[in-house]
């Protein structure tokens, strides 16, 4: 039946290879929609059918079991993307980075503090990703999503409850399909010094070096800094199987091999202890 909803359908997938940590054993079914109503279609059949499914995007933040029996759906597929004067629209599947390249090439600025940030915009929209003092829902005019009743709905950014690291879609069923963004004019010169300049930060900072799924806990206040405290406490380096707390920035989790989904999670799980041990403060994830 997938087949003919168009899409690519792949059985027994790796997951490890649409992670960015590379864990993760095979998913029975694997799907990428062509289009935003291929995936309306499939997510209708598989509820109707009431079959198991999780969406993926980029694959960043997201910790893969040893085997999935139910679907996969990825929206990788989903990647058009349009600008029209100061705001750019882009479906949920594209690479934040590829959205940024973009930007650069049609001189709009407003997004640099992105720039080497694994994942897809729908993900980044999801988490309301940040960095380097920018959030990406101060950008983000309008929404597009599937509600729970699987019909295609648009709020505008200003709806869509971004917080910290969070926004109405982190804790529903609603899927992101795209985005508007409102940016402004740049000098390309000037956005591209910028860019460089973040990706020099994220270069000597984090072990990019090493497969991760970008920096595992927020911070549970503005005043406490996850990272600082992890090595503060002499878990840089420490390991649960191939699982390891970065010996660069102990915010990150690499995966020094062949790491599993338990090791990475038994891994998170000393972390926690160990900080609310010292400072009585529960992390996040």
């Amino acid at each position: 039946m997938l087949y003919s909803l168009g899409a690519d359908v792949r059985l027994n997938e790796p997951l490890k290879w649409h992670t960015t940590i590379r864990v993760g054993g095979p998913a029975r079914v694997f799907v990428q929609p062509y289009s935003v109503e291929s995936l309306a279609e499939i997510v209708s059949f598989l509820k109707s059918e009431a079959i198991e499914f999780r969406i993926i995007g980029g694959g960043s933040n997201i910790i893969c079991p040893a085997r999935f029996e139910g679907v996969v759906v990825s929206t990788k597929n989903l990647n058009l993307m349009k600008s029209e004067g100061e705001r750019v629209f882009v479906q949920a599947g594209t690479s934040v980075n590829t959205l940024i390249w973009h930007c650069l090439s049609e001189g709009l600025t407003g997004l640099e503090f992105l720039t080497g940030l694994p994942g897809s915009v729908g993900g980044a929209i999801l988490m309301n990703a940040g960095a380097f003092g920018g959030e990406l829902g101060n950008r983000v005019a309008r929404v597009t999503y599937l509600d729970e009743s699987n019909r295609a709905r648009e709020i505008d950014g200003k709806a869509a409850g971004f917080s910290y690291r969070s926004s109405i879609f982190r804790s529903s069923n609603k899927i992101i399909l795209g985005a508007e963004f409102a940016l402004r004019r740049g000098e390309k010169l000037e956005i591209s010094r910028r860019m460089s300049e973040i990706l020099a930060k994220r270069l000597e900072k984090q072990p990019l070096q090493y497969p991760s799924a970008g920096s595992v806990f927020m911070r549970p206040r503005p005043d406490f800094y996850v990272g600082s405290f992890i090595e503060k406490l002499g878990l840089k380096g420490f390991r649960v199987g191939d699982a390891e707390v970065s010996e660069k920035h102990a915010g990150f989790i690499v995966n020094k091999g062949d790491a599993s989904q338990e090791d990475v999670l038994s891994l998170i799980e000393v972390i926690k202890r160990k900080v609310r041990e010292a400072a009585g403060v529960d992390l996040g994830t």
